[in-house]
């Protein structure tokens, strides 16, 4: 099975529709600097646990800085089972489409 991209426009319609979990690998403090909406922060070091306890048959968005980690992780969990997306470019793809269309995300 191949990992899913998603590009960073589509994030909240699968979060809505697909009622995916968003998950933030990136580390605690990057996270409460910036998140995307709705994520929840589980940096990698507390990845196995998170995913211990979630369900499998949800699917679930992983994202980091620049989209290689999140494939990474992704690649590893889709080979047990679990339904993955990864956030193609990660949160700097989704900041860059953010402000693109003028929704900064500090405001």
């Amino acid at each position: 099975m191949e990992l899913c991209m998603i590009c960073a426009k589509d994030v909240s319609r699968y979060v809505r529709e697909k009622d995916a979990i968003l998950v933030d690998l990136r580390d605690a403090e990057d996270y409460r600097e910036f998140h995307i909406p709705g994520a929840l922060s589980v940096p990698t070091e507390n990845l196995a646990q998170f995913m211990r306890r979630t369900d499998k048959r949800r699917l679930h968005i992983f994202y980091c800085d620049h989209g290689v980690l999140s494939i990474q992780e992704g690649r590893r969990y889709l080979r047990q089972g679990y339904r993955i997306c990864s956030l193609a470019g990660g949160i700097d793809a989704y900041l860059r489409q953010r402000y693109q269309a003028g929704n900064f995300p500090w405001r």
